[in-house]
């Protein structure tokens, strides 16, 4: 049977990033149904009716299968997040083993590092692994996975079609920003946390805007078709209108950015720790998921996603024992789950932690000072964009997230400046640790940064206005002679009155070092190369560097613009390199000492 190959897609850009930005929303939107759809199923049969634990819901996520109202059976909880922790386990091992863990990440690393490219094995493996692994009571968010399978089939349909590897990044990105915009509601900020959580700082890859907008839109539309239009969350109507409540959100910014470095500092010793136990990897998320069952046993609301307590957090529902109790079970139980190999993901899980961080800074305020926090919910809704923020290095899409997520938006001064705080408090701490800081520091634009650079020196900057000639009418016994005594390998070759008449490579003489007879020959002019590139003092680095790629020379002569065949200099291939890498220092150091300040 005759292979059906598809031609490269040529059309218009904006209808291009059309077509291929609803066929990626589309299929993310479905899959964002499935996952949803297969941890509901997984959650009611293995965690309500076997364990007799209802998982919390939250306002705009009623249970699909209601409860069976089964006797709680506490002790089952060490052997079912175990269980599902095996089995999840085994079915990565076998057919995806990158699906393992959070899914942002390895999206992240695929974009930066291969092009964009992720196995077409992936997105299938990373459902089925997700929905056991949560539905089993592993303690993580559906984010992190579905963001893995919207990139996922991105990556597998810019393959079909051939697109270039900038495209393909770019709707690979797209992809990921699909997935987080339909299952947590919020398309806005779905389609800048895909610009945005590639780099640490406030870089963003501002191509994928657009078409992450066109993703994140149609996949939120699709799952809401289905589940509906509501908040993920119960709206409150939360307000800012006395400035010094900035106070008390000053502090929750601080409280946000100190736990939030205990959160990834746990976070990756956890994984650290896996990595070092010597037994098979689809038995460590057994161990993990043991670990879980463990906290559970004493804190069964660390189940799961665990976004009930967000809603109660909001409300107010929650004592302050129980938050500090819940903040680190939830902690250490994320930790367990996705550092053992587990497949969930940690953006749900920080959301969590963050409403609650924000509930017990703002309940124990209301306590002592409740002038600067007479609404202690309003401190969970911004203590969700502060932690993530600091985490994930994402200002932007945070506070947009929290809003649509909430259905509020008149916290967005206090989250504006909860999540700027924490963001800056935390700028060397990052959860996704295959974030780069810049564009320029990301494999995928190391080039156009390497010409934008070049871009702006001119070849009279950096030429040597003084390099070592040889005379046309040199013999081939002096020329060797002479070549011995430099640490050059071409020269420039003149004739007496000055004007140039080539490039002589001593990779053309070599072969003929120790032949006999050829000492008074006169070799200088015949064997020189005549037809080089040439550059005049005007000319930028980036051009330079293309003539000499384009011809494969290591050096180009440097004319007269009035003259073009009197040299005034010449540049190297190491000239402009050197040169290169000393304005990247020069700037490493610029961000270091920014840092520092």
């Amino acid at each position: 049977m005759k292979r059906f190959k598809f031609k490269k897609l040529t059309l218009p850009v904006i209808g291009r990033w059309f077509i291929l930005g609803s066929v990626v929303g589309i299929v993310a939107g479905l899959a964002s149904i499935a996952l949803f759809f297969m941890i509901q199923i997984c959650e009611y049969y293995f965690l309500d009716v076997a364990v007799g634990w209802p998982v919390g819901e939250t306002s705009g996520e009623p249970s699909l299968f209601g409860h069976s109202g089964k006797e709680f059976n506490r002790w089952l909880l060490l052997i079912v997040p175990a269980l599902g922790g095996l089995v999840s386990g085994i079915i990565v091992y076998l057919f995806a083993p990158e699906a393992q863990g959070a899914g942002t990440n390895t999206a992240i690393e695929a974009i930066h590092q291969k092009r964009g490219n992720i196995r077409w094995q992936v997105p299938i493996v990373k459902i089925f692994a997700s929905a056991i692994t949560i539905g089993t009571g592993g303690s993580g968010g559906r984010e992190g996975p579905i963001s893995h399978i919207g990139a996922g089939f991105a990556s597998f349909l810019s393959n079909l079609l051939s697109l270039t590897d900038r495209e393909k990044r770019i709707l690979t990105a797209a992809g990921m920003g699909a997935g987080v915009g339909a299952i947590f509601r919020s398309p806005l900020a779905g389609a800048i946390f895909a610009a945005e959580v590639l780099y640490s700082s406030s870089d963003m890859e501002y191509e994928a805007l657009l078409p992450s907008a066109i993703t994140s839109i149609i996949a939120y539309s699709v799952f809401c078709s289905v589940f509906g239009w509501e908040p993920l969350f119960a709206a409150h109507d939360f307000v800012f209108r006395n400035p010094a409540e900035l106070i008390g959100y000053t502090i929750l910014g601080f409280t946000c950015a100190l736990f939030g470095w205990f959160f990834v500092k746990v976070y990756k010793r956890s994984a650290d720790l896996f990595r070092r136990i010597p037994v098979k990897p689809y038995i460590k998320p057994m161990i993990g998921g043991f670990l879980t069952g463990c906290i559970a046993v004493a804190i069964p609301q660390v189940l799961s996603g665990g976004y009930a307590q967000i809603d109660h957090a909001m409300s107010n529902n929650l004592g302050l024992l129980f938050l500090v109790l819940f903040i680190f079970a939830k902690i250490f139980a994320t930790s367990f789950t996705i550092g053992s190999g587990g497949s969930a993901g940690s953006f749900g899980p920080s959301m969590v932690i963050g409403a609650c961080v924000g509930g017990m800074v703002g309940v124990t305020l209301n306590e002592f000072f409740p002038a600067i926090a007479p609404e202690p919910g309003a401190f969970a809704v911004v203590g969700m964009a502060g932690f993530f923020c600091g985490i994930a290095n994402t200002p932007l899409s945070s506070i947009i997230m929290v809003s649509e997520m909430t259905g509020n938006y008149h916290l967005l001064v206090p989250s504006m400046w909860v999540t700027t705080l924490s963001f800056l408090l935390l700028r060397k701490t990052n959860l996704y640790y295959n974030q780069v800081p810049q564009r320029s520091d990301s494999p995928a634009h190391k080039g156009e940064f390497f010409l934008q650079v070049l871009q702006d020196i001119k070849v009279k900057n950096i030429m040597r206005p003084d390099p070592i000639t040889i005379p046309e009418t040199m013999k081939f016994s002096d020329v060797v002679h002479f070549i011995s005594k430099t640490k050059h390998n071409n020269f420039p070759v003149l004739k007496e009155d000055g004007t140039f008449v080539g490039i002589l490579l001593f990779e053309e003489l070599r072969e003929f070092v120790f032949d006999e007879g050829l000492e008074d020959i006169v070799v200088a002019g015949e064997v020189c190369d005549k037809d080089l590139p040439y550059v005049f003092p005007e000319t930028t680095l980036a051009d330079a560097i293309d003539s000499i790629g384009f011809k494969n020379v290591e050096l180009l002569p440097v004319f007269d613009p009035a003259d073009n065949q009197k040299l005034l200099g010449i540049i190297t291939r190491r000239d402009i390199i050197t040169t290169y890498n000393k304005m990247i220092r020069r700037r490493q150091l610029a961000e270091r000492e920014k840092d520092d300040f």
